[in-house]
């Protein structure tokens, strides 16, 4: 039979798509500034790729805790950060917390930082719009003269 406009073939390989892994839509990167280690994450944090993102985010805050350090999220090249991505994010900060390292997310997105304040579930974690200004704040914090209570969240307007 030969193909015409209306025929179609059936291939026994899947689809492209469906080859793809988790770690072909999400990407990091660590950095170390001192004892602050920084996770800068590109492409997209969804449902699909939350096992590899919780497992990124729990290796970088053990390097950080092994530091005495703290933890920098850097999500400002995400293309996509979901919900339930947010919420295992604040969950983890939470952990860690009581183990002594702080967890901060970067973002541009007013959106995110938006929903995070009215989200029960992450209203606690950190959120500041600049590496710069998580950075800052960390150092700020471990000044003579500085509480060492944990200081108030500082949110993107």
């Amino acid at each position: 039979m030969t193909p015409s406009a209306g025929s179609y073939s059936i291939s026994a390989r899947p689809p492209a798509w469906s080859a793809r892994s988790p770690e072909d839509q999400l990407f990091f990167r660590l950095r170390r500034r001192g004892d602050i280690v920084v996770l800068s994450v590109r492409g997209e944090a969804d449902a699909y790729t939350l096992p590899l993102w919780r497992r990124q985010v729990r290796e970088a805050a053990q390097t950080a805790r092994t530091a005495c350090g703290a933890l920098i999220v850097d999500a400002t090249t995400l293309d996509f950060l979901s919900l339930r991505t947010l919420a295992a994010l604040a969950e983890d900060a939470a952990a860690y917390r009581r183990e002594g390292v702080e967890i901060c997310l970067v973002t541009t997105n007013l959106r995110i930082a938006r929903l995070a304040c009215s989200d029960a579930r992450t209203a606690r974690l950190a959120i500041r719009s600049t590496v710069v200004s998580a950075l800052t704040a960390f150092e700020l914090r471990r000044r003579p003269g500085h509480s060492a209570a944990r200081p108030r969240t500082h949110r993107t307007p």
